[in-house]
């Protein structure tokens, strides 16, 4: 399910409203901070374990006496939220020790007068010989960006008496966000809450928010925002469930509120081409169009044009333009384009974090205007690959601007290389036929494929195969597909499920 993040400014909160919204930034900063702290060791026992992470087991970390201490912190409207923030913050923390056991443990924030102990605890670490240079320049930069720095508060829920959740009111046609930031301790009393105001919440059947006097735990704030946002509140209006989680951050003295909505399903256009969309090695991005038979139509190039907080989503509307125009189905390089080898000639390439940000963006942008969302292919070797025959070598690069295949002789600008393998990557994938290993033994005829772990053993002097390419049909109907946590035996299976006939889909190799 894709979903995309709406952001809507507090507008103009009172004096008041901002000091109760510091101080739940505050307390939920600190306290995110004293699990993180406390679990230090656990976290990375988990790691060095290999053991499979889940996320019961993450929160069962938090015992009694923690949930007890957490309360200290006066954080009771969004306890929950922050186990789950633990979690996440820990299972992100492992996946990336177990990658690169360099990783840095997460630090959620930093009180000022903690600064000269943290600084002083890497200097010691660097002057004992435990961290070398960069690593002790890298510590002592993620504490200076730390200190003081609050997080932002997640609401790991929408509801209407807790966390958070949108009002409206259809005589002013306007917005309201209701935020729980209080407990019952700090609680204010009022005499009533919309002073005036029809609002009703934005849930289903729309009920009207309550003026009943009493002691309040929550903040009403009007929203501001802009056209596009607008359109995506009337689709909740229509439809409340669109709305899930959210965050409250401050930037700059203003509060927004970034809220995750559910893009609607919409009837996906069918596309008549693939659009290839790589890294340049001169900043921006290449794409390549070609049609369902392989054939190259069009080359590209889309520089950055934008603010520099505003390039992704300015370089992701220019990407969705482009495909709808020419009804492509989009590819883009996997893993923020990690191992592609792209030879660097400009400063102002994208880095492999902002290609995979990019990607994220696109998962729903391109839904938006009906077109399937975004495939990712491995980028190995693409910038030195060829696109027809996938030769994959050094030498096919003669110079830093020209391309030659020195296997089928395919010559091409060096820049667009990247683009033109995306785009021929599904067309190529769907023609490629999946190897079937025969080999000799003493009276019999071994067929085997080590990615599905498939085996068949046939009588030697048999002319017809047949039986094999049954008891293949039998083992795949077996596996189930249970398995997508190995990305490569998966796509085999599907490949052959999808196949109506396996002979056609399969290309028997002799040994």
């Amino acid at each position: 399910m894709a979903y995309k993040t709406l952001m809507l400014q507090l507008y103009r909160p009172s004096g008041r409203k901002r000091a109760w919204m510091d101080r739940a930034l505050l307390r939920y900063s600190r306290a995110l901070q004293m699990l993180l702290a406390r679990f230090e060791y656990q976290i990375d026992a988990l790691a060095e374990s290999g053991a499979k992470i889940s996320q019961r087991k993450l929160l069962a970390l938090i015992d009694k006496k923690a949930g007890k201490d957490l309360n200290e912190f006066h954080v009771q409207p969004f306890k929950d939220s922050l186990k789950i923030e633990f979690a996440s913050l820990a299972a992100s923390y492992i996946e990336q020790k177990r990658k690169n056991p360099r990783a840095r443990y997460p630090l959620a924030y930093l009180d000022p007068a903690d600064y000269r102990a943290a600084v002083s605890r890497c200097i010691e670490r660097f002057e004992n010989g435990e961290t070398g240079r960069r690593k002790f320049e890298s510590d002592c930069s993620k504490v200076i960006e730390r200190t003081g720095r609050l997080r932002s508060l997640y609401f790991g829920r929408y509801a209407v008496n807790r966390d958070y959740c949108l009002l409206y009111d259809k005589f002013k046609d306007r917005f309201y966000a209701k935020l729980y930031l209080l407990n019952s301790l700090d609680g204010y009393s009022s005499k009533t809450v919309t002073s005036g105001l029809s609002l009703r919440y934005l849930a289903k059947g729309m009920p009207a928010v309550s003026n009943q006097a009493g002691k309040k735990r929550y903040v009403i704030v009007p929203l501001a925002f802009g056209k596009r946002q607008y359109e995506d509140l009337k689709k909740a209006l229509e439809n409340p469930g669109l709305l899930h989680t959210a965050r409250l951050t401050k930037k700059k003295g203003r509060y927004y509120l970034m809220v995750n909505m559910q893009c609607e399903p919409a009837p996906v256009l069918s596309t008549t081409s693939t659009m290839g969309v790589s890294r340049s090695p001169f900043g921006g991005l290449n794409y390549t169009i070609c049609d369902h038979d392989g054939k190259f139509l069009k080359h590209g190039r889309i520089a950055e044009q934008a603010a520099p907080n505003q390039i992704l989503y300015s370089l992701c509307n220019r990407i969705v333009k482009t495909a709808w125009e020419n009804r492509s189905q989009v590819i883009l390089e996997a893993n923020g384009g990690k191992n592609d080898r792209m030879p660097l000639r400009d400063d102002r390439c994208l880095s492999n974090g902002q290609y995979a940000a990019l990607a994220g963006i696109l998962k729903y942008k391109l839904p938006e205007k009906r077109l399937p969302p975004p495939v990712e292919v491995s980028a190995n070797g693409l910038f030195f690959t060829c696109p027809r025959c996938s030769n994959r070598t050094f030498r096919n690069r003669i110079s830093s601007e020209l391309f030659a295949c020195i296997e089928c002789g395919y010559a091409s600008e060096a820049e667009w290389i990247g683009s033109e393998n995306l785009a021929g990557r599904l067309i190529k994938y769907q023609r490629d036929k999946v190897p079937l290993t025969v080999t000799k033994q003493k009276d019999s005829l071994l067929f085997y494929n080590r990615t599905l772990g498939f085996e068949c053993t046939l009588p030697q002097n048999v002319t017809d195969y047949q039986p094999m390419y049954d008891e293949l049909s039998r083992y795949l109907r077996d596996l189930g597909g249970a398995f997508q946590n190995d990305p490569k035996k998966y796509a085999v299976w599907k490949k052959l499920c999808r196949s109506p006939d396996l002979r056609a889909a399969v290309r028997l190799i002799l040994k």
